[in-house]
């Protein structure tokens, strides 16, 4: 008896409302299967025929989904690896359209359609289109997840090119100093006169001051050299920030180095992509 699912076309608006990719692998004619990813989870969803979708997961998402079902009550995890007793135990929770979420761990190798997608070993199957919705929130979190985690790694290696090249500017200015007042006191000696003596060392500290001033600027310059592409790999166009004055806002605009975000307020601010970068003025939510 039919469950009333949702079809596969139903099923794909949904998937697209979540945010979730869908990855078109060449030759492959079933159009009852989205893949998330070119090694990910792949959603089998032939509902014409049957009352049932089927999640054939990778181990981080059967973990994740797993946990989740089993905190709510709904996860129950099979050990049968045979597929007509797999086949058995599906239909007589299909045929009542069980609210259950089945876990088969490595229980799909007999089932997959296509036997040589060996990163894909554990299957999950669910009757009820509530299941539907709670397995691709369950997805969403993974790939939410995933992002953070690369934008915190990229933030990170700026942040380090960053104080790198800071450092390299005060070498610089060090270096610079050290010269200039060794020239100094080599004009003081050869001089022999008090009144120069005093002409040379103001000389060389007005100099240094000088100098001073320009490896500072010149150490600024260095780490305010980001492109707006930089800045995007950071703090992407589009994205929730959090500010410790203003509140949550969402990133307008990245151009020519600033950072025009609108803030839950209707506040609107610009900032200096490197003053945000380098003292963490904006965190990525």
């Amino acid at each position: 008896m039919n469950n009333l699912l949702y079809i596969f076309e139903e099923v794909c608006d949904l998937i697209t409302q979540k945010g979730l990719d869908h990855f078109e692998r060449e030759n492959d004619e079933d159009k009852f299967i989205w893949n998330f990813a070119k090694n990910g989870s792949s959603l089998h969803v032939n509902t014409v025929s049957q009352s049932r979708y089927v999640l054939y997961a990778t181990e981080k998402d059967y973990n994740l989904i797993h946990k989740r079902a089993e905190d709510m009550g709904l996860g129950i995890t099979l050990k049968e690896s045979k597929k007509d007793m797999i086949e058995m135990l599906v239909s007589q929770y299909e045929e009542v359209s069980s609210k259950a979420i089945l876990f088969f761990r490595n229980g799909n190798k007999g089932l997959l359609q296509n036997p040589e997608e060996k990163k894909l070993p554990h299957a999950i199957y669910f009757f009820t289109n509530e299941n539907l919705e709670f397995v691709l929130d369950c997805l969403s979190e993974n790939e939410l997840y995933s992002e953070k985690i690369r934008q915190e790694k990229e933030y990170s290696q700026k942040l380090k090119a960053s104080e790198e090249l800071k450092a390299l500017a005060a070498a610089q200015t060090k270096l610079m100093k050290s010269q200039k007042y060794g020239r100094s006191r080599i004009s003081a000696t050869t001089t022999g006169s008090r009144m120069k003596t005093m002409t040379a060392a103001a000389y060389g500290v007005t100099r240094a001051t000088a100098f001073t001033k320009t490896s500072a600027s010149a150490a600024t310059a260095a780490s305010t050299e980001l492109t707006d592409e930089e800045i995007k790999n950071v703090i992407p166009e589009g994205c929730l920030v959090s500010h410790k004055k203003y509140g949550k806002g969402t990133v307008k605009a990245i151009l020519e180095g600033k950072i025009d975000v609108l803030f839950e307020d209707s506040v609107e601010k610009v900032f200096a992509a490197n003053v945000c970068i380098n003292n963490r003025l904006l965190t990525v939510i």
